[in-house]
C-alpha cells in the first residue's frame, strides 16, 4: 500500500500573505485620511510606530496560522494530535513517535473494513502491539496471506511471542475474512555497516564535521529502517556530505569536500518483506593518522 506522507505536503495558507508592510501601509493611509494630512514617510516617528504595529499584526497572524495547523492531522503534535485521533478512534502507544502515530491515525479509515485490503491488514497489525513498527501483507496465492512484521526492538526481527500476538489480534472473528489463510512472519533483516571517509579542508573543526556527518547518517539509518527500506549509496553520500548549514556558529566547522564510501559496497535495497538494519556507523577523516 503506497501511503501519502501528509506531513510532507505543503501546509495550507490559512493566512494568505504574511507581509508586515501591507498592514503598515493600510494604517498609514487610513491615518492620513482621518487626519486629512499627507501619509507619513520613512523617518517620521509615526511611520516607525505604524511599522511596529504592522509587525505585531503579522506576528499575530503567524501565530494564528501555526495554531490553525495544529488542528490538522498532518501537522498536529503531542496532545493536539491525540485529541484529533479520538475521532477515529486510535490510541497512541507509549513507544510511538508523533509521526508513527500520525500514520496510524491517517490509516484509521482502513479499519472500517475487515483485514482484507492490504491497508486494513497493516492498520490492524500496527494496532496489535506497540512493538510492531511496520507491517506488510503479501498474498502469494489466492486466499493465502503472509503478514510480515518488523519489530521495534533489536534489529527488527519479530520474536515468536509478538508474531503470535499479532496473529491472535488480526484473526478475530470481526477482523479476518473467513476465507483468508493467515500466516504471520517476521521481516527478513538485511544488516549492513556504513563506513565513510571525509575529505576536509585544512584547518580546525574536523571533529565537529565528523559529529555532524554521524548525526545525519544516524537520521538516515532511522528513516530507512522500515519494510521495503532503500539505503542507496547516493543517500549515504548526501547525508555525509555536510556543509556549514545547521552547524553551531560558535563551533569550528569544516565543510566536506568529498565522501569516500568504504561500506556498503552497493546500495542496500529491500523488498517489502525485508528491512535494512545498520549495525555500525564509522566516520573518519581521509588521510588522518
Amino acid at each position: 500500500m503506497n501511503q501519502i506522507e501528509i506531513s510532507q505536503l505543503p501546509p495550507p495558507e490559512i493566512v494568505q500573505k504574511l507581509d508586515a508592510s501591507i498592514p503598515r501601509d493600510r494604517m498609514l493611509a487610513r491615518y492620513a485620511e482621518l487626519m486629512d494630512t499627507n501619509v507619513p514617510k520613512a523617518g517620521d516617528p509615526l511611520y516607525f510606530a505604524f511599522s511596529a504595529m504592522g509587525e505585531e499584526v503579522t506576528r499575530a497572524r503567524q501565530e494564528f496560522q501555526d495554531i490553525s495547523l495544529e488542528n490538522m492531522v498532518a501537522y498536529a503534535t503531542g496532545n493536539n494530535l491525540q485529541r484529533l485521533a479520538d475521532w477515529r478512534p486510535v490510541e497512541k502507544f507509549d513507544a510511538e513517535t508523533d509521526d508513527e502515530f500520525r500514520r496510524r491515525v491517517q490509516m484509521a479509515p482502513e479499519s472500517f473494513s475487515t483485514a482484507g485490503p492490504d491497508g486494513a491488514y497493516i492498520f490492524h497489525a500496527l494496532a496489535a502491539d506497540e512493538d510492531v513498527q511496520d507491517a506488510y501483507p503479501d498474498s502469494p496465492d489466492g486466499f493465502i496471506v503472509d503478514l510480515y512484521i518488523l519489530s521495534r526492538t533489536g534489529d527488527g526481527t519479530a520474536p515468536q511471542t509478538l508474531l503470535d500476538k499479532v496473529s491472535s489480534y488480526v484473526s478475530k472473528d470481526n477482523l479476518r475474512p473467513l476465507n483468508d489463510k493467515l500466516t504471520v512472519k517476521s521481516a527478513v533483516i538485511k544488516s549492513y555497516v556504513i563506513e565513510v571517509e571525509l575529505t576536509l579542508p585544512n584547518g580546525p573543526g574536523e571533529s565537529e564535521t565528523i559529529t555532524q556527518a554521524t548525526k545525519r547518517l544516524q537520521s538516515l539509518v532511522t528513516e530507512t529502517h522500515v519494510l521495503g527500506g532503500q539505503v542507496s549509496l547516493s543517500l549515504i553520500n548526501a547525508a555525509a556530505h555536510v556543509q556549514s548549514e545547521g552547524s553551531d556558529s560558535n563551533v569550528s566547522f569544516q565543510p566536506v569536500i568529498d565522501v569516500n564510501i568504504l561500506q556498503p559496497a552497493a546500495s542496500v535495497l529491500c523488498a517489502m518483506t525485508e528491512a535494512p538494519y545498520c549495525t555500525d556507523i564509522i566516520v573518519t577523516q581521509a588521510g588522518a593518522v
